[in-house]
């Protein structure tokens, strides 16, 4: 479609774009800016504002136009505002929060379709974020390779078992308000493997090495070979872009089409980050 309320600009070729012409806060009641705006997500998957200036009421306004909130099960949301939390690092700290390929919360039983990262302080350099795209991730792979998984489903868990446990992974994030992480194995939803999305109706490949833990049907010994091949071809070079971050940046990205990656290259600098995710829908 052709544009009139807003400047679209592609960062890559595979996905992203940088949406300009808009400020969001006098934006919310235009719907016809909103549906340029909700078409370039659908075009460009991962969309990208500048120089925003957004409180959490700003921020969950602009959620709103997207879906209902999402509730995150592991980190306590910032006062009055229980469904956005802070996604924080020291400049004491070597952790960071999303540092492995991943889709969010594929554990729950409907996750969400959009999340929205608001940054509110940046390091002077690093702390990117990566973005692939799985239409293409799908889309690539062999006939007879599409024809197996789309009869199969992936187990789902918050565990992070191959990653040492959630609890060894985020109980030691001090800037955050980490908790329930003992309760990780409790969450565990399955989901195709290849998602159909509801209103573009293309195939994305929907696992990742983070969260899926197995095939439905067969053990955790037989998926995962298969498991690992399918998220390093998910994540190949030429299905990705990147997102360099600076204070007023709001990225919206399509959970049901994209992984994500944090970078962890800023050790010594301080990064405050503000997350909603919205839209909790059963993948198809």
């Amino acid at each position: 479609m052709g544009y009139e309320r807003i400047t679209v600009r592609p960062l890559a070729g595979a996905l992203g774009a940088e949406i300009g012409g808009v400020a969001l806060t006098r934006a919310l009641g235009d719907n016809r800016t909103w549906s340029e705006i909700h078409q370039a997500f659908l075009d460009h998957l991962v969309i990208v504002f500048r120089d925003q200036d957004l409180s959490p009421a700003d921020l969950m306004a602009v959620g709103q136009r997207f879906g209902e909130p999402s509730h995150y099960p592991f980190v306590h949301g910032i006062d009055g505002y229980p469904f956005i939390f802070e996604i924080v690092k020291s400049a004491e700290e070597r952790k960071n929060f999303g540092n492995a390929w991943h889709s969010d919360t594929t554990y729950l039983p409907r996750p969400p379709l959009a999340t929205l990262l608001y940054a509110k302080e940046t390091p002077s350099h690093g702390g990117d974020t990566l973005f692939a795209n799985q239409y293409l991730a799908y889309e690539t792979l062999s006939e007879g390779m599409r024809h197996l998984l789309d009869r199969l489903a992936g187990v789902n868990s918050a565990a992070l078992k191959r990653g040492g446990g959630r609890a060894n992974r985020h109980d030691d994030i001090a800037g955050m308000r980490v908790h329930n992480t003992a309760d990780a194995e409790a969450y565990e939803a399955i989901h195709p493997v290849a998602r159909t999305h509801p209103e573009t109706g293309r195939k994305a490949l929907y696992l990742n090495r983070s969260h899926t833990i197995r095939f439905e049907g067969m053990t955790e010994e037989e998926s995962l070979p298969l498991i690992d091949w399918l998220a390093d071809h998910a994540v190949q070079p030429e299905f990705t872009c990147r997102v360099a971050w600076r204070p007023g940046t709001l990225a919206i990205w399509d959970n049901r089409c994209v992984q994500h990656y944090a970078i962890n290259d800023y050790h010594g600098q301080r990064r405050v980050m503000q997350r909603l995710t919205v839209g909790p829908e059963v993948p198809r």
